[in-house]
């Protein structure tokens, strides 16, 4: 009989001596919550681990254990080896010049010519040898940091560990449970399965952080038991949940605040698809004195508030195109709407960008896609 995936992943862990852990961009709650109490029980395993997100995290969730730690770029994740064959060709100077963005490499022999075919450029391994990627449904939603090092993730093995029944299921080793209520509680089983004495008070308050996060502070209806004794054992191993729910909770810019009202001004609602929208231009963001990444968590806490949603749409304009977020508060497969707008799904959001340019526009092309697609969806049931 195979070893199970959590099986496989703690084999992976502790065969591998340098591991990179990674999270989407705009990274919510749970993904940092369960990369970051992941990263620490590493590090005290002995692992050289980084971790990376292609994006900056939001201010509340700066007060996690670590956070700081986070890079938003792979560097050095290889090195390039220019070789010469000095066999018979001593060298007598090796200097090197940057000139216009380039650099060059003066070698100069001691006895006549360098053969060019005695040199040669190569590379060298990558460094890292596990890669544990927390929370993302998708490599693309992994942004520059797949982008820009996409050999990396053909090369080394990759760990795809969520609980989004959205996930593609794209690693070497796939732990998606969609029986748990956080990736973070994943993790916590994981963690406890390599040395339950690996727990301290920065890896609980972080797990504990995502749990709370994803599960609303145990209100939503995706809170099971088993996330309930999680967080008790969490509690039990010095998890700080006072901090916790007043820095996700309780503590809120003026500049989020404001924002929020403004999208609150705006909503529209229509009651035969429950579907609620609202628009923020770009002198809403200035005005407010926020950025586009403060939405995805605005969005949600509204769409939370208000139960009549079944889907509620921002649209706003960035960097001269129409962009759009649409939080679907049932947690329910809606990868044909995704796909409908060629968006990506993070949690039970899609974001995507619009055809049309200008916000008028858009929100009528927008709104008539959603008003088919529930009519489709409505035939078919």
């Amino acid at each position: 009989m195979g070893l199970s995936p959590k099986e496989q992943i703690i084999d992976q862990i502790n065969k591998s001596e340098t591991i990179l852990l990674c999270v989407s961009k705009n990274p919510n709650g749970d993904a940092l919550g369960s990369a970051l109490g992941f990263y620490t029980a590493l590090k005290k395993l002995g692992k050289k681990t980084d971790i990376v997100s292609p994006t900056a995290i939001l201010e509340k969730f700066s007060f996690m254990p670590s956070s700081e730690l986070i890079t938003h770029k792979l560097e050095g994740a290889r090195d390039y080896i220019f070789s010469v064959d000095i066999k018979k060709d001593k060298l007598q100077q090796l200097r090197y010049e940057v000139e216009e963005n380039k650099l060059k490499i003066f070698i100069t022999a001691k006895n006549g010519d360098l053969n060019e075919k005695k040199t040669s450029l190569e590379s060298s391994k990558f460094k890292y040898d596990l890669i544990i990627i927390l929370g993302t449904s998708d490599l693309e939603n992994l942004g520059t940091v797949y982008d820009d090092n996409s050999e990396l993730f053909y090369d080394i093995p990759v760990v795809n560990i969520d609980n989004n029944p959205s996930n593609e299921f794209f690693g070497k080793i796939n732990l998606v449970d969609v029986t748990m209520s956080s990736t973070s509680e994943i993790v916590h089983n994981i963690i406890s399965e390599l040395d339950e004495k690996l727990f301290n008070e920065n890896i609980s308050t972080n797990l504990l952080t995502g749990i709370i996060s994803k599960t609303e502070s145990f209100q939503n209806k995706n809170t099971t038991p088993k996330s309930f004794m999680t967080a008790a054992a969490l509690i039990s191993k010095g998890a700080n949940k006072e901090n916790i729910i007043r820095y996700l909770y309780k503590t809120k810019s003026i500049s989020v605040l404001k924002i929020m009202g403004t999208i609150m001004s705006n909503l529209k609602y229509n009651s035969q698809y429950k579907l609620g929208w609202s628009i923020v231009g770009k002198d809403d963001f200035e005005r407010t004195n926020t950025i586009p990444e403060n939405l995805n968590l605005v969005v949600s806490e509204l769409a939370n508030s208000s139960p009549e949603f079944n889907l509620l749409l921002i649209l706003y304009k960035n960097n001269g195109a129409v962009n759009g977020i649409i939080n679907c508060t049932e947690k329910m497969d809606y990868s044909d709407l995704r796909k409908l707008f060629k968006g990506q799904i993070e949690e039970n959001q899609i974001f995507f960008r619009a055809d049309e340019t200008e916000l008028d526009l858009a929100e009528k092309e927008v709104l008539k896609k959603i008003k088919e697609y529930e009519d489709n969806l409505k035939m078919k049931i």
